[in-house]
């Protein structure tokens, strides 16, 4: 009877045993996992930034170019109807008139020779 009872004693002190070790093996896993779940998360902020900032600077670039087309665009219209035998147009001097203009708030209708006379007559 005494050996049964020893017998149950050290399976429960076993158990108890294996309990503790199970629950210790769980904790330190938990740990691990949140580490690694944190670890991840971070690095998908990252991605997700670099992401949205390779986005912004292409957006950037892209209306960059939609406003040097829509300048080079005002600029083909401005000097088309360009006939002044006084005036030689070229794409540099449309370019700084089409500056002037927007600084200055001008009309934007008329063409190049009206504006370089406009502009002579206001020097």
């Amino acid at each position: 009877m005494e050996e049964k009872l020893i017998e149950e004693e050290v399976a429960r002190r076993v158990e108890a045993i294996v309990a503790k070790r199970v629950e210790e093996e769980m904790e330190k896993r938990k740990e691990e996992i949140e580490a690694e779940v944190l670890h991840r998360i971070e690095d998908a902020k990252r991605a997700m930034e670099a992401e949205m900032l390779e986005e912004l600077e292409r957006k950037h670039r892209d209306e960059l170019k939609a406003q040097q087309i829509k300048e080079v665009q005002l600029v083909d219209r401005l000097c088309d109807g360009d006939m002044c035998w006084r005036w030689r147009c070229s794409l540099l001097t449309c370019t700084v008139i089409l500056q002037m203009m927007l600084v200055m708030d001008l009309d934007t209708s008329q063409n190049c020779c009206s504006l370089k006379l406009l502009m002579n007559a206001a020097i």
